[in-house]
């Protein structure tokens, strides 16, 4: 009987530690958390993250993230959420704990109808109003001021909840009724995040 030969014997020798050593130097996949942490984990592992598209480019007035044209914050602002209006820049900066987090463009009340200047403090909210007065209302009120007279809101909405387009066309000039305007993602937001009790100051 002739002997097999010693080649058919190492193969599966070779291929069973080939897979042990690839086993063992790959990432674990199956253990990273599921979701948005998920691409986080893969990033770490195969190089760097991509950007979250909804969250936008960071850079332009209205997305997270950017800092350092506003005013120092006051020393008894330091603590807890922190907000500043612009009023010649037409912006609205928010902070947290010192330190800016967000900055969005806004339209402050005309030379007829200015938005009133100096340290207020958020108070109540809502999702939408509409002032027959004015023929418009807006979403996500939150009031700074008389509660409920003055507010930052979002672009004015008609009597059907639609956005007024030639209003929303006005973000960043001067075009309110004396309230703070903002986009309707940024106002949301703002509805969503800053607590009652917050100090604003505008100037």
């Amino acid at each position: 009987m002739s002997q097999r030969p010693s080649f058919f014997l190492t193969i599966p020798t070779l291929l069973l530690a080939l897979v042990v050593l690839t086993v063992a130097g790959a990432p674990t996949i199956s253990a990273m958390p599921y979701g948005a942490g998920l691409r986080e984990s893969v990033g770490s592992a195969f190089g760097p993250p991509e950007a979250d598209p909804g969250a936008g480019p960071a850079g332009p007035p209205g997305e997270e993230g950017l800092s350092g044209g506003g005013r120092p914050v006051p020393e008894d602002a330091l603590e807890g959420y922190y907000v500043h209006v612009s009023t010649a820049e037409q912006l609205v900066r928010v902070y947290l704990d010192g330190t800016e987090i967000r900055t969005l463009v806004c339209s402050t009340g005309t030379a007829d109808m200015p938005t009133p200047l100096g340290r207020f403090a958020i108070q109540n909210r809502g999702e939408w109003f509409f002032s027959a007065k004015y023929g418009q209302g807006a979403r996500w009120w939150v009031s700074f001021r008389d509660w409920g007279i003055y507010l930052f809101h979002s672009v004015p909405i008609d009597d059907r909840g639609e956005v007024i387009p030639e209003e929303a066309a006005k973000l960043g000039q001067p075009a309110s009724h004396g309230c703070v305007r903002l986009s309707m993602d940024d106002a949301r937001w703002f509805y969503e995040t800053i607590p009652e009790g917050t100090p604003v100051d505008i100037d």
